[in-house]
């Protein structure tokens, strides 16, 4: 192929973000999808911010259900329902979300390939050159910059010096249809060691009476693979075997989160990572849908200056996204290290004294927002300190969770 400005790898949100915003700036851009289908195999449960909805003008058709509210399980049984008073998210069918943000991606000139796998990439001078198989065949095209948007598992940033140390918690999902016992608006966490180690189960609502139920497990915490903890949780939870009972499920898929060891620079010469492939996540959740696409909007659109010849637009981009929502991840990733070094019996705890205590809901119901979790910290951590001192093992639990989160490896 002729040299290109910009060539984008990946074309999930990140990716799709980043190549609309540099076709719009008139730069010669390529995305390039390693599967022959955009949006396929879909690995998320498509819970995106309301936030995301506003900022990048998503249209409401696009979702399948709100989410208002949510109920955690703990493992001993104890469950709690928190409400807002408005919308925090929307639950999509990624498969028509990620092709709408493509065709929104060539409406502003990018051009797209699928089917294609970039296996390498190496410098030629100020060229990026990379290579790799498209249906079957050799395919290489060279680019100026490349946004690496390849999701959780990137490949080409090595290549570039640039190594991203990680580990990864992996999941399995199935999407049911003929659930009973929901409510549209309500997912539904599941805690527990024996439930889903090092990480959570869930249900989501996905319209109708079908739902994604699914978990993550952290490997260092279990040698059992994700389809035996799922269904055994479909089999046996009290709170699900009934209403999953008649239940048929209409495909599986299976995932990576990643939870990036260094938080170093994510940029180098002539390259830009976004999104997953950054980890710019949540990882309480693994979500990070709308991290990836301010992240992929900002690298597009700092690209023109990059490629005019202003190197500082590498430096702007990484106090952008750190500005955005760096605090988030750094937030979420001391949250992950805290509970998992939470007992089973400190997570009873903890949900029966949000079950019991109306003003610790509310300072929950009212500060919680799923996308900007360091909110809740201060008014939940007061009110724990204010139950504490009625019942001093709470104080414990909370010395534990805050001393485990700011020293443990997440």
């Amino acid at each position: 192929m002729t040299e290109l400005d910009v060539i984008v790898v990946g074309a999930g949100p990140a990716g799709a973000e980043a190549a609309r915003a540099a076709g719009r700036a008139g730069l010669r851009t390529l995305l390039v999808e390693e599967h022959a289908t955009i949006g396929v195999p879909n690995h998320c449960t498509g819970k995106l911010s309301h936030h995301a909805f506003v900022e990048f003008d998503i249209p409401e058709s696009l979702a399948l259900n709100a989410v208002c509210a949510a109920v955690f399980h703990s493992p001993g049984g104890v469950s709690v329902q928190v409400r807002r008073a408005s919308t925090d998210s929307y639950v999509v069918d990624r498969v028509v979300f990620d092709r709408w943000l493509v065709a929104r991606a060539q409406a502003a000139g990018v051009q797209l390939i699928t089917g294609t796998r970039i296996a390498s990439v190496r410098r030629n001078g100020k060229i990026l050159v990379l290579s790799g198989q498209r249906r079957g065949e050799a395919f290489e095209a060279s680019c100026r910059l490349l946004i690496d948007a390849e999701g959780a598992g990137p490949r080409l940033p090595a290549a570039l010096g640039m190594p991203l140390p990680r580990r990864y918690a992996v999941g399995l999902q199935y999407h049911m249809r003929g659930v009973g016992g929901m409510h549209a608006d309500t997912p539904e966490v599941f805690f527990g060691r024996d439930i889903a180690p090092g990480f959570f189960a869930w249900l989501m609502p996905a319209g109708g009476d079908r739902a994604r139920v699914g978990l993550c497990v952290d490997p260092r915490m279990t040698s059992r693979p994700p389809v035996w903890y799922l269904d055994r949780l479909i089999a046996g939870h009290p709170a699900l075997r009934r209403r999953l009972a008649g239940g048929e499920i209409e495909g599986k898929v299976g995932g990576r989160i990643a939870f990036v060891g260094r938080r170093g620079p994510v940029t180098a010469d002539g390259l830009i990572v976004a999104g997953d492939a950054a980890g710019q996540i949540k990882a309480t959740s693994g979500g990070g849908i709308y991290y990836a696409m301010i992240a992929g909007r900002l690298a597009g659109g700092l690209a023109q200056r990059y490629l005019a010849g202003d190197r500082r637009a590498l430096g702007d981009y990484e106090r952008r996204w750190r500005a955005r929502f760096g605090r988030e991840v750094a937030f979420t990733s001391f949250g992950r290290r805290a509970i998992n070094h939470l007992s089973d019996g400190d997570l009873d705890m903890l949900l029966r004294l949000i079950a019991e205590s109306p003003r610790i809901r509310s300072s929950v119901e009212r500060a919680g927002d799923t996308q900007f979790q360091s909110r809740l910290f201060l008014p939940l951590l007061r009110g724990l300190g204010s139950a504490g001192l009625r019942r001093p093992a709470v104080i414990t639990l909370v010395g534990k969770a805050l001393l485990h989160g700011m020293l443990a490896q997440v």
